[in-house]
């Protein structure tokens, strides 16, 4: 049978788990990202189930591209009306950003790859040259 009790974990081994630096975790709470850390006698820092749970969102929000600040944005937006309702249009809008910028930079590569490839024809071309002098 399992507990409903609330499970709490120490930095470290959260850290371990969500495959982060404890520094990063401790600068997530300096900047707001993370503001519902409990503290116990001498200051330790204990995290639950939902401060794992929302390591785990920010992870997921820094992979998708979105900058610290862009989270702080939504999580400033969160707490002035305190629903998503407000924050997930927002992130839309952010993804959007993201992934046009995701397509300018594929273009470009793709250009990029086709200078390359031009300029080995030309190289190519030049060694075949030489060779036939």
């Amino acid at each position: 049978m399992e507990s409903n009790e609330p499970k709490y974990y120490q930095i470290g081994h959260l850290a371990n788990l969500l495959d982060l630096s404890t520094r990063t975790i401790r600068y997530y709470e300096e900047i707001g990202l993370l503001n519902s850390v409990k503290r116990v006698e001498g200051g330790k820092r204990i995290y639950t189930d939902k401060d794992f749970q929302r390591l785990k969102f920010i992870s997921r929000l820094k992979h998708l591209g979105l900058t610290l600040s862009e989270m702080v944005e939504l999580e400033d937006i969160y707490q002035i009306h305190r629903t998503n309702k407000k924050v997930l249009p927002r992130l839309l809008e952010l993804l959007d950003g993201h992934a046009v910028k995701i397509d300018e930079r594929i273009s470009s590569l793709i250009k990029l790859k086709a200078d390359i490839l031009n300029y080995q024809d030309k190289i190519r071309q030049k060694l075949n040259m030489d060779e036939d002098s």
